[in-house]
């Protein structure tokens, strides 16, 4: 890379922009506190795993997420699909609310949920796979309100039905509809008043994330057309750049990861990886592509996580064979490439990163350049696609019929 480059970046990393940094005492919603899957906490200890507690639960790709002490899980048992709230120390059942539901896959997939529930303000709110928003309760599990983004704007099935996780920012929340009277939405959080809608974007997969730029608060999405950002007060649109697949039979599931100096998004089916920068100057604040490639990091459903100048994640089609790697942010040059072991889904804790794959190991390896080197691994699980949580040192996951909470021996209980 040029000296010019170099200094080009390490300007950008000086510009006005904030963002989310918090620690791990809660995974509140889809990718945790951060937003990218990861936190800054460390890790130790890992010789003592222990099971902590267990739940049958029913089917769907849906994550638990965890609040004020308290699980919270979306699944499907027959035709009743559930929100269940679980003591995160001993795993007793606090709530559950339910409701009919006649979602029927055109693949034969999994009828259970793919959107993972996000809680704040007291608040839970899930989104089901026939775009069927539920706004609860969170002490309680009492209905407060609920819409059907099918009906009010046109909400796509897609390929594998309504996925995109709700977003909470203060009083509003966020959803990727992908409909035929809108692409994205902002509802007024305590009441599910729509506060405005956007222009149609095409119905994908990837969930929507915050962005902040000096006190102008931005929502990024990656749309079945590419890298769309919003204005979060108003959803005038602020940057569009096509990012999209020339193949019908596709889907962008990744979600848009949001750093420190840039959005870095990525996609199979002949997309590939990008890499987008910030720039400030005397014109404002501008987004620019840095490099786009295809055939480094080719993310199919699992979003990656960063650390550093480094990006690591699933590369290729999850039903031909994902391979972990590790690339550089700055060129997407690739570092290494670790041995097959399917796909998985990652969350970054300090300098360790652990994997959850999708035959149900759990992996713990150092988030490093230099090469792949596993410090644990053990089988927790069995087969699931579902993404996972980290609290205090529990990590809470779930497969096609348990949900475990799983505890090291450095983890607390306050």
């Amino acid at each position: 890379m040029s000296n010019f480059l170099m200094r080009f970046i390490s300007i950008l990393l000086g510009t006005n922009f904030v963002f989310f940094t918090l620690m791990g005492n809660s995974w509140p919603n889809w990718l945790g506190p951060n937003f990218d899957g990861s936190i800054e906490e460390s890790l130790s200890g890992f010789e003592d795993l222990q099971m902590e507690w267990q739940k049958n639960v029913g089917e769907g790709w849906s994550a638990p997420v965890i609040s004020d002490k308290t699980v919270f899980l979306h699944d499907r048992s027959g035709d009743v699909e559930s929100l269940t709230a679980y003591d995160l120390l001993d795993g007793k059942e606090k709530w559950r609310y339910s409701f009919e539901s006649n979602y029927r896959d055109d693949f034969g997939m999994e009828k259970g949920p793919r959107s993972t529930p996000a809680v704040a303000n007291g608040i839970l709110l899930s989104h089901n796979p026939e775009g069927k928003i539920h706004a609860l309760s969170s002490e309680k599990g009492k209905l407060i309100w609920t819409r059907d983004l099918q009906l009010d704007f046109g909400s796509s099935k897609g390929f594998f039905g309504r996925c995109s996780s709700p977003l909470i920012l203060g009083g509003k929340v966020f959803f990727d509809v992908g409909g035929e009277r809108a692409g994205l939405i902002a509802l007024e959080l305590n009441s599910g008043k729509t506060l405005w809608k956007s222009t149609s974007y095409g119905n994908d997969y990837a969930s929507v994330v915050p962005l902040l730029i000096n006190n102008t608060l931005s929502i990024v999405a990656f749309m079945r057309e590419g890298l769309v950002v919003l204005n979060a007060g108003n959803g005038s649109e602020l940057f569009f750049e096509s990012f999209q697949s020339p193949i019908n039979a596709s889907v962008n599931a990744a979600t848009p990861l949001v750093l420190k100096n840039g959005i870095f998004l990525s996609s199979c089916y002949e997309v590939g990886a990008g890499y987008w920068i910030f720039s400030s100057g005397k014109s404002g604040k501008k987004i620019m592509n840095l490099w786009r490639k295809n055939g480094v990091l080719d993310c199919h459903y699992s979003t990656p996580v960063q650390k550093g100048d480094f990006i690591f994640g699933f590369h290729g089609r999850q039903e031909r064979g994902s391979l972990l790697r590790c690339i550089r942010l700055s060129d997407g040059e690739v570092m290494w490439t670790a041995p097959s072991m399917g796909t998985g889904h990652l969350i970054r804790i300090g300098d360790h990163i652990l994997c959850l794959t999708e035959v149900g190991e759990l992996i713990v390896f150092k988030a490093k350049s230099e090469g792949f080197e596993i410090e644990f691994r053990q089988q927790v699980l069995g087969a699931g696609r579902s993404h996972f949580a980290y609290s205090d040192g529990k990590v809470v996951a779930r497969d096609k019929r348990r949900l475990v909470c799983l505890k090291w021996g450095n983890g607390s209980d306050r």
